[in-house]
């Protein structure tokens, strides 16, 4: 039985996957390309959840600033710019929590991505630390989890500060750190108790690995989102 609903959730998931897929390539977002990615990576484990928050946060536009290049515009000019042609969409991100989702997502997916590539590493280069193999794939998750992370923050802000380079990685990192440190602590605590307490370490070559994975996945978004939530109330993190 645990079986059969393991393939049950990871059949749900791909499809969800597949479903935002399919209305990004009709309708991609082209004020922040990465969210191409991280919107169908999150479908993955989230499933339903995955393609109502997309449907619902993630395909709208608050506002298309297409075709204008802000780059070199001062404060001055900002408040002199003829806002007539902008267009504005009420329905996303009208409640703070929303754009705290979407952050949290965007963490979620260089975490996510981290966990899909990570356990097949291990599996071919395992390695211990305290003398126990989890805490070994755990480490290389994390620093995988963290370089991914980075990478898809430094993807999301480069363009809204109109910067490349170091400057702006060591920005990523220090937006990313406790954010894409506290999805891996919800993570990690549910899959303690599938391996320590229920289950054994499982394979990745099994079902039951994943769908306990998608689970993870979850207990890592409960526990990012209130840090999420701090980040951008505080102004260290920008809000989507």
């Amino acid at each position: 039985m645990f079986n059969i609903i393991s393939k049950i959730f990871i059949v749900i998931g791909i499809l969800s996957a597949l479903s935002i897929t399919i209305d990004i390539l009709k309708h991609p977002q082209k004020e922040m390309p990465i969210m191409n990615l991280v919107w169908p990576i999150n479908g993955l484990w989230a499933g339903i959840f995955g393609v109502w928050a997309y449907f619902t946060i993630g395909k709208y536009r608050k506002m298309d600033m297409s075709g204008m290049d802000m780059s070199n515009m001062k404060m001055d000019d900002m408040k002199d710019m003829d806002m007539s042609n902008m267009k504005m969409d009420d329905n996303k991100y009208s409640s703070f929590w929303q754009g705290v989702v979407a952050d949290t997502l965007h963490c979620g997916a260089g975490c996510s991505l981290a966990d899909l590539i990570g356990p097949w590493l291990f599996l071919v280069f395992p390695f211990t630390i305290f003398n126990n193999y989890t805490f070994g794939e755990w480490t290389l998750d994390y620093f995988l989890a963290l370089l991914t992370g980075v990478t898809f923050q430094y993807a999301a802000i480069s363009p809204m500060m109109n910067e490349k380079g170091v400057k702006v990685w060591l920005r990523a990192l220090k937006i990313d750190f406790l954010s894409l440190s506290s999805w891996q602590i919800g993570m990690y605590g549910w899959m303690a108790l599938v391996i320590f307490v229920w289950f054994g370490r499982l394979s990745p070559t099994t079902p039951e690995f994943w769908f306990m994975m998608q689970i993870a996945m979850c207990c890592g978004f409960i526990t990012a989102y209130p840090v999420n939530w701090w980040l951008v109330k505080v102004g260290i993190k920008m809000g989507m």
